[in-house]
Formats: structure tokens, sequence, C-alpha cells
């Protein structure tokens, strides 16, 4: 079943997608789960969640198993989303106060494997692509709706390229210098129970440095999770599928060039996980080959 469009945005989800969430903005949720049989609704209603849901480790297995697949299998998180800007300086115009600055679609691509300590590492490679709020187009160029100056809105490339998530936290390979409130510590998911389904929350504050601007940049995300409860019950699921929503507030854009300019960015997005490049959006699939042509054919592999 191929991604509908409707129900993410009506035209089309840290170059800031939120470091530690750019596996989460762009791992989402699945499609199909991967089980030796999926146990019909009757026979679920009267079971118990296999999880203990205030152990790290039984966290860290259910976190990883809704980003993608620890059997190994490849998986591509597609999601849309919006950017709003706030300016708490200017309450006086709610056309200035905020704007959409504009959307984009996101995918990352990922194996993972669960190690025999129980840690699960990834390998994965992330990229967003700019689009125009009202049309949808994808862009190398837009106007700052603040400055009405044309910026470059060149394709971004993740810079976390994996890693190995332990029940006290992440292992991050990344590229640049950062600190979060989610490294070193178990994952604060948060569960509320709702009957058939779980929803799950975590949340983390972020700041890392950005070689291109030579600062500091700054960041809070809420990620959530929707799953069917089902999916609890037995543990030899290798993926647990979910709707996935990620909000995102953070520093100016650096290349808005508004370092000066009191304020910050919403970040939104929604996404699903697929298990086929095929699933993807047509036109995503399009823009990606002609803006970053080797994305797709570049291998993901274990360093053995």
């Amino acid at each position: 079943m191929k991604l509908r469009r409707k129900s993410l945005n009506p035209i089309r989800q840290k170059a800031v997608f939120s470091f530690l969430s750019i596996a989460l903005l762009l791992n989402c949720n699945g499609k199909e789960p991967t089980s030796t049989e999926t146990e019909s609704s009757s026979e679920t209603k009267s079971q118990e969640i296999a999880y203990d849901l205030n152990d790290p480790k039984d966290k860290l297995l259910i976190f990883e198993k809704i980003q993608g697949d620890i059997s190994g299998k490849m998986t591509f998180s597609y999601s849309e989303g919006r950017v709003f800007g706030i300016r708490p300086d200017k309450p006086d115009s709610l056309n200035v106060f905020g704007k959409e600055v504009f959307r984009y679609s996101g995918c990352g691509m990922k194996i993972m494997r669960l190690l025999d300590n129980g840690n699960v590492e990834t390998k994965s490679k992330g990229w967003l692509l700019y689009r125009d709020p009202n049309t949808g187009a994808f862009l190398s160029k837009m106007i700052n709706p603040y400055t009405g100056q044309e910026i470059e809105v060149p394709p971004f490339r993740a810079g976390i390229r994996g890693g190995i998530m332990t029940p006290e936290g992440p292992q991050v390979d990344a590229n640049f210098n950062m600190e979060s409130t989610a490294i070193g510590v178990p994952l604060n998911l948060v569960f509320t129970d709702m009957g058939d389904k779980m929803h799950i929350t975590r949340h983390a504050f972020t700041k890392w440095f950005e070689k291109k601007s030579q600062t500091w940049r700054t960041e809070m995300t809420l990620d959530t999770y929707d799953i069917d409860k089902k999916y609890l019950y037995d543990k030899s699921y290798t993926h647990i599928p979910a709707e996935y929503h990620w909000t995102s507030q953070t520093s100016w854009l650096s290349i808005l060039k508004m370092a000066d300019t009191p304020g910050h960015m919403i970040w939104t997005s929604s996404g699903s996980t697929f298990s086929s490049k095929d699933d993807l959006p047509a036109d995503f699939i399009a823009a990606t080959e002609e803006k970053q042509p080797d994305i797709f054919a570049e291998p993901l592999t274990w360093d053995e």
C-alpha cells in the first residue's frame, strides 16, 4: 500500500532536522508487522503486554522496533512537514508574528540489527527536499517571507549516519559536535494506554555546532507514536507499525540569514516507513534522483 498524500498534507515532513530526531523524523512508522503470525482481535483482547514498560531494556526494544526492522531488513521512512516562523516581539500583527516559511519532504534509509548484548545497531542515511508551501513544487531557491530576500535551499543530508542504541542512551555516529538530554540516559518514553491503542511520546533538548555558520544551534523535540497495542503482546515482532508525528522548536535556520532576529521556528511532520523504494511518492523519487542522484544507489552495509 502506498502512502497517500491526503493523510499528510493537502499539497505535500535538523536544514535543521532534529539531529537526534533525524533518524526519528526520517524513521517513522510501518506498513506491515513481522511475526510468525498475526493474532485475531478477539485473541489479543485477553492478552497482556509482554514488555515491562518500566524496564530500560524493554523500552529500547519497543522504540527501535518502531524506528525500523531489527531483523536487518532495509526500510524507507518517508515524511512530510511544514515549517513556521514565530516572532514573539511582533504581537501586534499576526501576519508578522507567525508565517509559514516552507514545506518539505524527507526520507531515511536504514538497516538495523539486534546485538548479542541487547543493544541495537543502525546504519542510516537521511535527506530532505524543500517545497513551496503554496504549490508543493520542489525548490532550489525560495523567498524568505520575513525579509523578502531570495535564498538558496540546497538538498539537505543528515549528519547522523547511524549508531548504537543502548538501554542507557544512544552512541551516535555523527559528523558534528552535539549535546542532548537524550544522550547518556535511558529512553524517556511515556506510555498512555488508550484501549486497543498505545500512545507513546518522548522529548529531548539538544544543541549542536553548525560548521557552516560556526554557531551553536538549539532545539526542543517531541516525538509521538500511536501503535496497535496487540504488537506489544508478542516480542517476536521485529517491527512495530506506528502512526508517527514530530514537532520541533529550533533556532532560525541559518540559510534564512536571521541570526539576529528575535524568534524561532516550529517544525512539524508526519510519516510512514516502507519496505521498498517503490512505495515512496513518485514525484519525491524523481526529485531526489534529480537533486541527489547517488543517494538511492549508495550501499548501506555493516562495518565488520
